[in-house]
């Protein structure tokens, strides 16, 4: 008899939480996934809105990229990057109140074959060789809300200045 009750009782316990992602309460509509995807909606608009605002104090006259990346080419060439070309870019990341983070002068990369931060892989298919760019790059498009350990701050919005060496 003792066995069976603590079976139904952890069977209530266990179906009860199992099945009930938002706490009971008639006010309460959403559930944590909503809330969840409702901030992140947030993050990144105050974000875009940040990015916008810094691009016009420094009087850019940036092209808008994918992911919201605001890019400000500098160089004249027009011959760019496509799928499967290897790279090599000279990269310094800093944080977007001018904070150094790392600089890299060997980044290697196949072009939509990168594995690391998006906003590498869309800088170099929008710069040419021997060009060079500053972009303003939204925390999605960079190290995202886990950041690099000691390197770059968790969701940090960077600035990354690149150019695509003539090798």
């Amino acid at each position: 008899m003792r066995h069976d009750v603590l079976l139904i009782a952890t069977s209530i316990l266990l179906f009860s939480c199992w099945s009930n992602p938002r706490p009971v309460d008639t006010n309460n509509e959403l559930s944590i996934d909503d809330i969840f995807i409702k901030e992140h909606i947030i993050r990144q608009e105050s974000e875009m809105k940040i990015i916008d605002s810094l691009s016009t104090a420094w009087s850019w006259t940036p092209d808008t990229i994918i992911g919201g990346i605001l890019l400000e080419r500098i160089g004249s060439s027009d011959s760019f990057n496509v799928e499967g070309d290897t790279v090599r870019l000279s990269v310094e990341v800093s944080l977007v109140n001018g904070n150094h983070c790392y600089s890299n002068d060997s980044l290697y990369l196949i072009i939509d074959h990168y594995d690391g931060p998006e906003a590498f892989n869309e800088i170099a298919k929008h710069i040419g060789f021997g060009d060079s760019c500053s972009a303003l790059v939204p925390s999605a498009m960079g190290f995202g809300i886990k950041g690099v350990p000691g390197v770059v701050p968790p969701g940090a919005m960077i600035q990354i200045n690149a150019t695509l060496p003539i090798d």
